[in-house]
C-alpha cells in the first residue's frame, strides 16, 4: 500500500487542494505532510494568509483621452481558509488573476474614463485607493465570498512627457 503513496508537503499558511483526473477532490488538507497516489493524483497549494499582490504597468485612458500609466497598485488581500475550496472549484487556483489583477485593470480604466487627468492625477488621486478597495470587496464578497481585501496602494500615475 505505502509504495503507491507519495508525500506531499502542504507549509504552513497554505492549505492543500487535491485533483484526480484533473477533477477536483472534494475539500482541503492543514499544512503538514500527506500522501498521495503519484502519477495520478496532483496537489496545490493555496495561501490562507495575508498576501500583497503586484499589479504593474496598468494603462488608463482620462476622460480628455490622455493616456496615463500607473506603475504598481498593490493589493493586500487573504483568502479566508474555510472559503479556499469553494474558490478554486469556481475559479481555478489562479482567482486572483480573476478577482485581483484583471478587476484592477478594469476598474483603474472605469475610474479614469470618467475624470480629467487633473481629477485623475491631482484632485482624486486620494480617494483612489480607498475607492478600489471598496469596489474589489464589493465585487468578491458578492461573487467570490472567500476572498478579503484589505488595503491597496496604487503609484502616482506617470503622463506622457509632452504634457509634464
Amino acid at each position: 500500500r505505502y509504495l503507491l503513496e507519495w508525500p506531499a508537503l502542504d507549509p504552513e499558511g497554505y492549505v492543500g487542494v487535491y485533483f484526480r483526473g484533473g477533477a477536483l477532490l472534494e475539500g482541503t488538507t492543514e499544512p503538514g505532510w500527506h500522501t498521495k497516489m503519484p502519477f495520478v493524483t496532483y496537489f496545490d497549494t493555496i495561501q490562507v494568509t495575508v498576501q500583497t499582490d503586484a499589479v504593474s504597468g496598468v494603462p488608463c485612458g482620462t476622460q480628455g483621452g490622455v493616456v496615463i500609466h500607473f506603475e504598481k497598485i498593490e493589493v493586500v488581500n487573504r483568502l479566508k481558509p474555510d472559503m479556499a475550496w469553494a474558490t478554486v472549484k469556481n475559479y481555478t487556483v489562479n482567482y486572483d488573476k480573476t478577482w485581483i489583477y484583471d478587476k484592477i485593470h478594469h476598474e483603474i480604466n472605469q475610474f479614469c474614463s470618467k475624470h480629467t487627468l487633473s481629477e485623475v492625477y491631482i484632485d482624486k488621486f486620494d480617494q483612489l485607493d480607498e475607492h478600489l478597495v471598496d469596489v474589489l470587496q464589493e465585487n468578491a464578497s458578492k461573487w467570490a465570498p472567500g476572498i478579503e481585501i484589505i488595503s491597496i496602494r496604487v503609484t502616482k500615475p506617470t503622463i506622457p512627457h509632452q504634457l509634464e
